[in-house]
């Protein structure tokens, strides 16, 4: 497959999929190759990516004859990150400061390492949350805030469950600083189990 973009084309695929990786596997490479199909030679003047887990290697400033080929090397980090990922890079050419994108897409499994920081509150040796204490600073009556708290259930395939926590003040809320315990439900093989958290507020 050849994608157009004025002078420059890419050369096989312009989107590669890198499948499913593994955290613990390091940086992924991939090798990207553009072919000058214009009338007259065009250099890469800049390259930029959409994350800073994202570097870009290229010839800058250097002319791609008519017929010539020169390659972009896209490497991607994959330390803290978890799921489905799509990493692109952006090459600008000529003197119009035309673009090219080009991109790595795939899931990436996270580290056991990584989760555990990410879930550093065990429950259980199924249950782990994102944190089990909030601070919602000041509040008056009739305010609300909302946080979420995260729970990894390891005993489905590390599987991620987002709650909502929304605390409202009211009139009978008790006024200065408070730890209040919050209830928050989940299925754990199967049923319902209460977890609880504490929001800290200062109530004025």
């Amino acid at each position: 497959m050849v994608i157009i973009t004025d002078t420059l084309v890419a050369i096989g695929l312009a989107t590669i999929s890198l499948g499913t990786i593994q955290e613990a596997n390091g940086v992924q490479e991939r090798t990207f190759w553009l072919r000058n199909d214009g009338t007259e030679a065009v250099a890469l003047v800049q390259g930029y990516t959409s994350c800073g887990c994202t570097t870009i290697q290229f010839t800058k400033d250097e002319p791609v004859a008519v017929g010539d080929s020169t390659c972009v090397v896209l490497r991607f980090n994959p330390q803290g990150k978890g799921g489905e990922f799509e990493e692109t890079g952006t090459i600008v050419y000529g003197p119009n400061r035309k673009r090219i994108n080009l991109s790595m897409v795939g899931t990436c499994i996270t580290s056991e390492e990584t989760l555990m920081k990410q879930f550093p509150i065990r429950i259980s040796d199924n249950i782990r949350l994102s944190a089990n204490r909030f601070d919602l600073g000041i509040m008056h009556v009739g305010e609300s805030k909302e946080r979420g708290v995260v729970i990894l259930h390891c005993d489905e395939g590390n599987r991620q469950e987002r709650i909502p926590v929304t605390f409202t003040v009211d009139t009978n809320t008790t006024k200065g600083l408070q730890h209040i315990s919050y209830p928050i439900k989940t299925i754990v093989q199967g049923k319902e189990q209460t977890l609880t958290i504490t929001l800290d507020v200062l109530i004025k």
